[in-house]
Order: structure tokens, then C-alpha cells, then sequence
């Protein structure tokens, strides 16, 4: 799936020139020869910009270049080369200060962890569903932002926050957790794991104590004392050496059950890579200790296959990583999870699918699958190479996580949003489809990304197709509603750019590899963040940095906030909001929380977490 491979720090579809490079090269002339092409923001290039890897911190492109997805094309570099491309890339940055002063400490009394929204999904279903919300139709209008956080050393805010009746704690790609004061911002203590963070925070237990539990992207999951940020134990749950944490982790009882998705989809652009042996699962631990109880593996172990045209050996099955969180059946002892694509030939039963899970065991008691025969790298695509699979896409992953429903007659159901635009509802008990409505266009960039929601017999569902119409591809961006019984279309809001773009705001030449950051029309402006709602309202945030509350009985915009700017931050760190992706909004109470930013595919950098509060009229 490639919006979710290609997360904040990873720097993708990076095109390197294996000519060696002479000893006067600078750190400039080597991203400039190996790396420019494919990072300038255009529509084909989906890598992030060159101020976009910047705004990283060292360890987020350091772990890149020697660990992640571009150690295949960083190992034809020198160390020498590899230092003065570091250097080039780490530049000088005013958000890399010290980040505990007692200029935004707090001394507000101990965090409460009352009337918790803990996980990605608000609740055990997934519903997104806030019921516990003081902001209604009525007065969602009166929402304005009292008080903003700067995400140290990052362009991407990517890790959906947990909120408590009094803190909201917040994680950064670079490593950073911090709880920070609900009412004020203000920080109660501070974390700096060693390595880059990649996943959303989920709150539990450990030793009935309040815990966080988080992804890295180096295959660990943290627990860190909830009340003191402290790190209580680290464990490794990668499958592969390229294996990664994406969904977030959930718990049940003394179980943790972690999502474990792959990027072998993109070492696949290297010709010499041999493609693939990395596939999904999801892992069972302690939530006590960390320790593994059972592994559920989507793939077989790949075996050899064929030999491509570049004489490189190739590899299958692979692939079907597990994007998504994870919503948990208590009743039937179930959790239910959505794969991704494979990534090399041959294709097989499990990609592109929604799977239940035995959470005792970890058999898999039953699947369903949306799209078959789907086997996709990035050596497919706009820049094909030799080990694009023979299946070649089309890249269908359900990215968006399933979610548990009950229907009018009281049949408990799973809905599940998928890249091809595609919405399935499904028996819960058996995996039978009940319906299926096509909402979107879809493509490898298109269709539901990171999540719908379901309220009062509704379903809230973002289409993040991009571009414009053309020959077989008719785009439809925008945010819909679905009776969640029949899956009929009850309202749509057409997402549409509204603007012209000055000649000042178009991208720079490919060349130069510059761009305007933040113009003031972007040209990105579907819907691919995590949608929510509460009993009357549905939240949605778009690419072009805009946030919505809909009236959910008929689409009818509440209010709206255009994020794209700079904000004087409560912690002195220097932030802007861009793009809006991943986690979405959130309310609880009488406050909208919502993370802008997302440097990747072309989309608008940021770093900035707002808080907004209803006001008297």
C-alpha cells in the first residue's frame, strides 16, 4: 500500500545513479545526482521534498539510509558519501532544542486518566464514535483554537494522539512522547525513545498500572509509563528484516495484539533487491512483559520463483502486511484485521483481504477478500522495472481499519473501507458479504485510506482519489454517508480544489527539486485522513489542510478551519500546519483536537498539534 509504506521519514522512490561519485562530490551534488528526480512534489514523484527530509530529525533519516527502505541504493555510497548526504540533509533547525524547560512544565496536579478516548479506533469496535462529546450541531460553530504544540524535528504528524479528562498524550516520528496539560498545553513530562517512532499511542495496563504502547521503526513496541513516562520494556516483533509496525497495538485482558506490516514493497524499485520474502501477520504478547504468545502469518514463506530480466532471483508469496488496527470481538474471542497487497508473484488468498482471527490461538477462522489476484511493488507503476510482479496492481490494500457494527435486525457485521473505493459490509460470524457499495474511483493513491467511521446506523466514509479525470479514471474525492443496512448513499460532499494557482505556487523545475511548501492553492485536496463522528456530527480532514464538521443527517458544513499556517506554539517550538493525513480529528468533551501536517506524495509539510475549545457566542 503505498500511502502507508511511505511514511513521515521514509524517503521513497528515491532513483540513485550507480556511477561512482568522485571525492570532491558535496552532500548537494549527491542528492542532486541520486536523489532529486523522484523528490520534487510533482504528482509521479511520491517521495517527500527536499525541505520536507530536513525538517526530519538525524535519527529519522539516518535509520532510512542504513536500515530502512533506501539501505539497497545507500549501500552503493561511500562512507564518505554517505556522511556528506547526512550532512547535506541534517541541516540546522530551530526546533531542536531543549525540550523540557520549566518555561512549559506543568505543576497542574497528577494526570487523571478518567473518560479516556485510549486507541486508534476510540473503542474496541473501531467505530471511530465519540458518544461523550459536549460539541453538537448546535454549536460546533462556537470551536476556537485556544492553544497549539510544535512537533520537535518532523514534517509528518502521523501517531493519533490518547486524551484523558485532563491530558493529551502525543507521540513524534522523531521519537518524542510528551503528556501535555488538556486545557493548556502545557508539558507534565517528556519521553525520548532511542528510535524513531512510528505508530499511534494506545493507553492500557501494565502490572495494573496505566501504560502507553507504541511502534518504532526499528519492529519494537514500547510500553512507557503512562503516569510518569518512564519505559517499562521494549519488545522485537518483526517477522523480517523488513518487516514494520504501522496499525497501532490494541489490548485485551493481559493481551497485546500488534499489526505487523512489510516494506519490501519498496526495496522492489531496486533491480539487484531479490523481491520478496517479507510478508504480514499479527503478533500476540504479555502485556506484562512483552513476550510473544502466537504469530498468525498471512503468506506462506516464500520460496524462489523466477529469475526477472535483470537476472535477479525473485521470490513468493510475499506480501499481504497488515496496515491496519485491529478491532476486537470480545463475545465471539475474535480480532479482525485488513491485509495489504502482495508484492511479488504469485497472488494469494489472504491479500487484499479482511481476516478473523482466534485471539486464544491465533488460527484464522475465517477471510474475505475483497480484490483477488493483486500482487504490486513500486517497480510497477510510472516507473516500471524488472520486478514489477507478473500481476502488475492494481494495489487494492484495506488500509482502513475494520469496524465492528450491529445492524437494524441485530446482526453484528464488519465494515470495511478499501483503495479501490469500495465499501464491504460482512457477517461477523461466517466472513459473508451482505453488501458492498463503490464510492470512489480507487487506485494505488486512491479510494479509503486510514479509516471510516459508524454512527446512528451510518457510515462516514473519506475518498482520497487524486487527480483529475481522464480515459478509464473518473476521480471522486469527498466525504460520503452510507445507510449502514442497505449501504445505500445517503449524502455526499464533493471534495473540489475551489482555487487557481498563481504561476508563483506551481512546482519548481525537476531539476532544482524546490517547491513552494504551503501555497495558497493546493492541489491536493481529497480526503485520506481517519474520519470520525459523535451522535449528530462527522468530522473530516482533507489534504489541503482543512478541517470539517458535517451534519451527519444531511452533509450540511458546520464548521471549517483552514490549518495551513504558521502558530505561536506553548512550547516555543517553531510550527506550521499543512496537509492533513492518517489520525484525522478528534473530540472529546468540549474540545477538537486535530495533527497538521504530512510531508509525503507531494502534500504540505507540518508539525503542529491544535487544540480548540467551544466558546460562549
Amino acid at each position: 500500500m503505498i500511502r502507508q509504506v511511505v511514511p513521515t521519514l521514509w524517503i521513497i522512490v528515491v532513483f540513485w545513479i550507480s556511477c561512482p561519485g568522485s571525492a570532491s562530490e558535496t552532500g548537494a551534488d549527491i542528492y542532486q545526482t541520486r536523489c532529486a528526480v523522484c523528490h520534487t512534489g510533482t504528482d509521479k514523484n511520491t517521495g517527500p521534498s527536499l525541505d520536507s527530509i530536513q525538517a526530519m530529525s538525524s535519527a529519522e533519516i539516518r535509520f532510512t539510509l542504513l536500515e530502512g527502505k533506501m539501505k539497497g541504493h545507500a549501500s552503493s555510497l561511500s562512507t564518505s558519501q554517505l556522511n556528506s548526504l547526512l550532512a547535506f540533509l541534517v541541516t540546522d533547525r530551530s526546533d531542536a532544542v531543549s525540550l523540557n524547560e520549566s518555561s512549559t512544565a506543568c505543576s497542574n496536579g497528577p494526570i487523571s486518566f478518567a473518560t479516556t478516548m485510549s486507541s486508534w479506533g476510540f473503542n474496541y469496535e473501531n467505530t471511530r464514535h465519540q458518544t461523550q462529546a459536549l460539541i453538537n450541531a448546535n454549536n460546533v460553530d462556537q470551536l476556537k483554537l485556544v492553544w497549539s504544540f510544535g512537533l520537535p524535528e518532523t514534517s509528518t504528524a502521523r501517531s493519533q494522539p490518547v486524551i484523558t479528562n485532563n491530558t493529551v498524550f502525543v507521540a513524534s516520528t522523531s521519537g518524542h512522547v510528551y503528556a501535555l496539560d488538556r486545557a493548556s498545553g502545557c508539558e507534565r513530562w517528556h519521553y525520548r525513545s532511542e528510535n524513531p517512532l512510528r505508530t499511534s499511542l494506545t493507553l492500557g495496563v501494565v502490572k495494573s498500572r496505566p501504560a502507553l504502547f507504541i511502534g518504532d521503526q526499528r519492529r519494537g513496541v514500547l510500553a512507557i509509563d503512562a503516569d510518569k513516562g518512564r519505559l517499562l520494556w521494549r519488545s522485537e516483533v518483526g517477522l523480517f528484516e523488513a518487516s514494520m509496525l504501522t496499525g497501532a497495538t490494541v489490548q485485551h485482558g493481559d493481551r497485546l495484539f500488534v499489526p505487523i506490516s512489510a516494506f519490501g514493497v519498496a526495496l522492489a524499485q531496486n533491480p539487484n533487491y531479490e523481491c520478496c520474502k517479507s510478508h504480514g501477520g499479527v503478533r500476540a504478547l504479555n502485556a506484562d512483559t512483552g513476550e510473544i504468545l502466537w504469530t498468525a502469518h498471512m503468506t506462506p514463506n516464500a520460496e524462489k520463483t523466477y529469475m526477472n530480466s535483470a537476472g535477479t532471483q525473485m521470490w513468493g508469496p510475499s506480501g499481504a502486511p497488515v496496515w491496519t488496527t485491529p478491532a476486537i470481538d470480545p463475545k465471539r474471542r475474535r480480532i479482525y484485521i485488513g491485509t495489504g497487497e502482495n508484492t511479488s508473484t504469485p497472488a494469494t488468498d489472504l491479500s487484499d483481504a479482511i481476516v478473523a482471527i482466534d485471539m486464544d490461538t491465533g488460527e484464522i477462522v475465517w477471510s474475505y477478500q475483497g480484490t483477488s489476484g493483486d500482487a504490486f511493488n513500486m517497480a510497477c507503476g510510472w516507473r516500471r522495472g524488472p520486478s514489477c510482479p507478473k500481476e502488475n496492481g492494481p494495489d487494492f490494500d484495506f488500509g482502513a481499519s475494520p469496524v465492528i457494527a450491529t445492524l437494524s435486525n441485530g446482526q453484528d457485521v464488519i465494515v470495511a473501507g478499501q483503495k479501490s473505493g469500495d465499501v464491504h459490509c460482512l457477517d461477523a460470524a461466517t466472513g459473508t458479504l451482505i453488501w458492498r457499495t463503490k464510492v470512489g474511483q480507487g487506485s494505488a493513491l486512491g479510494g479509503v485510506h486510514w479509516g471510516i467511521a459508524v454512527s446512528k446506523k451510518r457510515v462516514v466514509v473519506p475518498i482520497a482519489d487524486p487527480g483529475s479525470p481522464r480515459h478509464g479514471y473518473q476521480p471522486t474525492p469527498g466525504v460520503y454517508a452510507l445507510d449502514l443496512d442497505t449501504g445505500e448513499v445517503i449524502w455526499t460532499h464533493k471534495a473540489v480544489r475551489g482555487c487557481t494557482p498563481e504561476a508563483s505556487e506551481q512546482p519548481r523545475t525537476r531539476r532544482r527539486g524546490a517547491r513552494n511548501r504551503w501555497p495558497a492553492c493546493p492541489r491536493q485536496y481529497a480526503f485520506s485522513a481517519a474520519v470520525s463522528s459523535t451522535p449528530d456530527l462527522a468530522l473530516a480532514s482533507a489534504l489541503n489542510g482543512h478541517t470539517m464538521a458535517f451534519d451527519l443527517s444531511d452533509g450540511t458544513i458546520l464548521w471549517e478551519d483552514n490549518t495551513v499556517q504558521p502558530y505561536d506554539t506553548v512550547n516555543g517550538i517553531e510550527a506550521h500546519g499543512g496537509a492533513i493525513d492518517s489520525p484525522g480529528a478528534q473530540i472529546i468533551d468540549d474540545m477538537l483536537f486535530v495533527q497538521s501536517g504530512y510531508g509525503m506524495f507531494g502534500q504540505m509539510p507540518g508539525n503542529v498539534l491544535l487544540a480548540y475549545r467551544l466558546q460562549s457566542p
